[in-house]
C-alpha cells in the first residue's frame, strides 16, 4: 500500500536554516550594510533618534567577539525608534546578523519580516526572503504564517524548493489532511492548465492524505492526474490500490476495479486475488477465474497445496469447457429474452473466455433491452471496448456511468486515454 510520509519534507524545511547565512549572503541584499551608519547617509535615510540607539548595537553585534546576549535586550527599543523605511530595513538586517552569528531562528525570522515590511528588499529577491521567512516559520510549527510567507514567496516567482509542496505540509501538519489535498489538487490542475509539468511529488502526497482520511472522489481525480502526467507501473498500483482500499464497492463493481488492477499488473497482494477470485465467482466466469489462480500462483500468492486453492481449482476445472461449450446457447436464449438479464450473464461468460466482441455485443444488448442494472452494463460495455482498442469508444461509454461506479469509471478512461 502507498506510504508517504511528511518525514522528508520537514527534514528539508529545517535543513535549509543549517546553511542559512550563506545562502543569504548569496542573494545580497540583506548584508549589505553591516558597518554603522555615516553621516551623509543618515542625512538622507536615517532618522537621527534611530541611528543614536541603533549604532551601540550594531557594534556589538557586529563585532568579531560581541556579546551579542548582552544587547538583544535593546532590539525592541531600536525598533520601535525606525521611521524610515530605510531604519526598518537596518534593523531588521542587524537583527538578521544577530540570529545567524547566535543561531537563533526568531531572530533570524523577524529580522527578515522587518526587511519585508520596510518596503527596501530588491523585488528580485522578495521571493527568496518569503521562502527563508515561511522556513523559519515552519520549522517554529507557525504554520499559518508559514503559509503566508511561502505564498508571497511563490507569488514573487520564487519556484526552487518547491513551495506549493512545503504549504500542503503545513496543512498535514496542523492534522487538516482535507485542505492539504484540496490545495494540492487546485494548484496541480492550475498547473496543468497552464501547460507546466505537475510534480510527481505533489500528486503521491496528495493521494496519500486522501488515503489516510478515507476521501474517495479525491483519491480518485489525484489518481487520474497521477496515472495522466506520470504513467508508470508503480504509479498504477499507487491510485489503483488506494482506490481498492477506501472504496466500498459491491461485489460487481469491485471485480470491474480489479479488473483493471490485473490489466495494469497492480494486483501485489493475496488479498487482492482472492477478491477478484470471489467477486467474479468461479461457477460463473470459471475461465478469468482460472487465469486468475494461475497468476496468483506465479506471483507466489497462493500456494498449490492450500485447502483455498485446491477448492477453487477444483470448481473451474470441472467448469471451464462446459462454459465454453454453452456460450452459444446462452447468447442465443439472451436475444429471445424479453429483458436483458440473460444478455448480462451471456456477457459475463464471453467476457471470461476472452471474447470481447461477443461480449461487447451482449452488454450492448442488455442495455436495450433494459431489466438491468445499467450502471454494470455501461461499466462492462466500456471494459470489452477497451479490450477490443475501441479506445475512444470506450471513453464515450465510461463518461455515461454516474453513481458508485464513477470512480473506477474514471479509472478504466484514463486508463483507455493511454492506450490511444
Amino acid at each position: 500500500m502507498l506510504r508517504i510520509t511528511p518525514t522528508s519534507r520537514r527534514k528539508t524545511a529545517k535543513g535549509y536554516i543549517s546553511t542559512f547565512a550563506m545562502t543569504l549572503a548569496m542573494a545580497g541584499a540583506a548584508v549589505a550594510m553591516t558597518g554603522g551608519l555615516s553621516a551623509p547617509v543618515l542625512a538622507q535615510d536615517y532618522s537621527e533618534e534611530f541611528v543614536n540607539l541603533y549604532q551601540p548595537v550594531a557594534d556589538v553585534v557586529n563585532a568579531a567577539d560581541g556579546d551579542i546576549a548582552s544587547v538583544a535586550a535593546q532590539f525592541p527599543a531600536v525598533i520601535a525608534a525606525a521611521q524610515t523605511p530605510d531604519d526598518q530595513f537596518a534593523i531588521g538586517n542587524l537583527i538578521l546578523i544577530a540570529g545567524n552569528k547566535a543561531t537563533n531562528p526568531a531572530w533570524q525570522r523577524q529580522g527578515l519580516e522587518l526587511q519585508v515590511a520596510s518596503g527596501k528588499v530588491p523585488p528580485e529577491n522578495l521571493g527568496q526572503f518569503n521562502w527563508f521567512i515561511g522556513n523559519i516559520a515552519f520549522q517554529m510549527e507557525d504554520y499559518a504564517e508559514a503559509r503566508a510567507a511561502l505564498q508571497a514567496a511563490a507569488d514573487n516567482g520564487w519556484t526552487q524548493d518547491d513551495p506549493t509542496g512545503l504549504i500542503a505540509e503545513t496543512y498535514f501538519a496542523q492534522d487538516n489532511a482535507p485542505a492539504a489535498v484540496d490545495y494540492i489538487t487546485r494548484q496541480a490542475d492550475a498547473r496543468a492548465a497552464s501547460g507546466g509539468e505537475v510534480p510527481q511529488q505533489w500528486l503521491l502526497r496528495g493521494l496519500q492524505g486522501a488515503y489516510d482520511m478515507d476521501m474517495l472522489d479525491e483519491a480518485t481525480d489525484l489518481a487520474v492526474m497521477l496515472v495522466t502526467h506520470h504513467n508508470s507501473q508503480q504509479n498504477w498500483i499507487n491510485g489503483l490500490q488506494v482506490i481498492n482500499a477506501v472504496g466500498e464497492f459491491d461485489d460487481d463493481a469491485r471485480l470491474d476495479l480489479l479488473r483493471l488492477l490485473r490489466l495494469t499488473d497492480a494486483m501485489t497482494v493475496r488479498r487482492e486475488y482472492i477478491r477478484y477470485i470471489e467477486a467474479a465467482d468461479p461457477r460463473i466466469m470459471s475461465n478469468e477465474v482460472s487465469a486468475v489462480l494461475a497468476e496468483g500462483l506465479a506471483a507466489g500468492e497462493l500456494e498449490a497445496d492450500e485447502p483455498y486453492y485446491l477448492e477453487v481449482k477444483g470448481i473451474v476445472d470441472g467448469r471451464t469447457e462446459s462454459d465454453r461449450e454453452d456460450a452459444p446457447d446462452m447468447v442465443a436464449e439472451a436475444r429471445a429474452e424479453a429483458d436483458g438479464n440473460g444478455a448480462m450473464d451471456a456477457g459475463d461468460v464471453l467476457y471470461s473466455i476472452d471474447d470481447f466482441a461477443g461480449a461487447e455485443e451482449m452488454y450492448a444488448l442488455a442495455i436495450e433491452k433494459g431489466g438491468v442494472d445499467a450502471e454494470t452494463a455501461l461499466t462492462r460495455l466500456g471494459i470489452t471496448q477497451v479490450r477490443q482498442g475501441k479506445t475512444a469508444e470506450a471513453q464515450a461509454t465510461f463518461a455515461q456511468i454516474s453513481g458508485a461506479r464513477v470512480p473506477i469509471a474514471k479509472m478504466w478512461s484514463v486508463y483507455a486515454a493511454t492506450q490511444g
